[in-house]
């Protein structure tokens, strides 16, 4: 699925429910979740599939909170960085 209608499908069945949470919360949430992706990591778990995509879940539902248009975001954060750039921001 692309992410454009990932986003559209997690506002359309998520909306209302994560449009009621704090910002805090969600971000919270991600960070639970990327520390549950790092335990499966360590450990060379089977869930990291599951792990990444509960990573890929909050995070568009925080993105959609913001109103921020994933597809967008990321279009205009690659065009205007070159790889090094991008493997220097994401490294340190």
């Amino acid at each position: 699925m692309e992410l454009g209608k990932l986003q559209a499908w997690a506002r359309e069945n998520y909306g209302e429910k994560v449009g009621s949470l704090s910002l805090d919360y969600g971000v919270a949430r991600l960070l639970t979740q990327s520390g549950q992706l790092g335990e499966a990591v360590l450990k060379q778990h089977e869930d990291i599939d599951k792990e990444l995509a509960d990573v890929l879940f909050v995070l568009i539902n925080l993105a959609n909170r913001c109103d921020i248009d994933l597809d967008e975001a990321l279009r205009q954060y690659l065009y205007e960085r070159s790889p090094e750039e991008i493997l220097e921001r994401i490294s340190s």
